[in-house]
């Protein structure tokens, strides 16, 4: 018989990102599962060390793997370098 591995979707960080578009800081993402979820929906490039660091840290934190307020600083991380590509000319 298989096992059943426990996901916790409802995980929160002590500190909510609040995050936007250009300067409007519109938006909070206040654990691992949203940051995958905006990641995924917002994010136009997903590509980068960052990226995959964020994206990764964020679905162990899921799987309790390691403490979700680990997940958060590389999802901001992310979250800048994706501003950085979309400026980017070679993007």
């Amino acid at each position: 018989m298989g096992t059943i591995t426990r996901i916790d979707f409802g995980l929160r960080w002590a500190k909510p990102v609040y995050i936007g578009e250009s300067d409007k800081l519109d938006s909070t993402v206040s654990g691992p599962a949203e940051a995958i979820r905006w990641m995924q929906n917002h994010f136009k490039y997903k590509r980068g060390l960052l990226y995959w660091r964020a994206h990764a840290l964020c679905r162990e934190a899921l799987l309790g793997m390691l403490h979700h307020d680990f997940a958060r600083q590389p999802f901001v991380d992310a979250w800048v370098e994706q501003g950085i590509l979309e400026q980017s000319p070679e993007t």
